[in-house]
Parts: structure tokens; C-alpha cells; sequence
């Protein structure tokens, strides 16, 4: 029973992100008692991911292809954040 109301938990703060409640969706994560799954540390990548805690973030999504080593979403989402981390705008440098 304590796993259904897990994944019931989860089911409604991966509502939450994608209503863009994301304050609410890290609220009711953080009460939350770590789990050893994909899911769960998907949902923690993506709330960090939202708050620009790009080393959480990373380590999240980590964890998720050490579970999965196929997972694609966790695949993109470290690449979109290596992106970001690594956008360099020589104009910014030069006025």
C-alpha cells in the first residue's frame, strides 16, 4: 500500500510541473522519502532543472542513467544542461 501512495505522490507532482507549479510540485517533493528509481530522481532533475540548480540537476539525471543507462529523457535533459553551462557569446565580451 505504502508504494501506491508513493507513486500516486509522484503522479501528482509530475502534474504540478507540467501545470507550471513549480513551487507547490518542490514543496510536496521534499517530503518525499528518497527512492531508488527512475521516477523519482527523473521528478528531482526536473524541479532542480526548473530553479537553475544545474550540479543537482546533473547529479539527478546521473543517477537516472546509472538506474537506466537507456533513459533518453534523462539523456536530453543533461544535454540540454551542458548546453546552457557551456554557451559562450563572444558579443557579450566585445561591445
Amino acid at each position: 500500500m505504502e508504494n501506491a501512495k508513493i507513486e500516486n505522490s509522484l503522479k501528482v507532482i509530475e502534474d504540478l510541473l507540467k501545470t507550471e507549479k513549480a513551487e507547490e510540485a518542490k514543496n510536496r517533493f521534499e517530503k518525499l522519502e528518497e527512492q531508488n528509481t527512475v521516477r523519482y530522481f527523473l521528478l528531482k532533475g526536473k524541479i532542480e532543472q526548473k530553479y537553475q540548480n544545474w550540479g543537482k540537476a546533473i547529479n539527478a539525471f546521473n543517477r537516472v542513467l546509472d538506474i537506466d543507462p537507456a533513459n533518453t529523457e534523462a539523456a536530453n535533459n543533461l544535454h540540454l544542461i551542458k548546453n546552457i553551462l557551456n554557451f559562450w557569446n563572444p558579443d557579450l565580451l566585445n561591445p
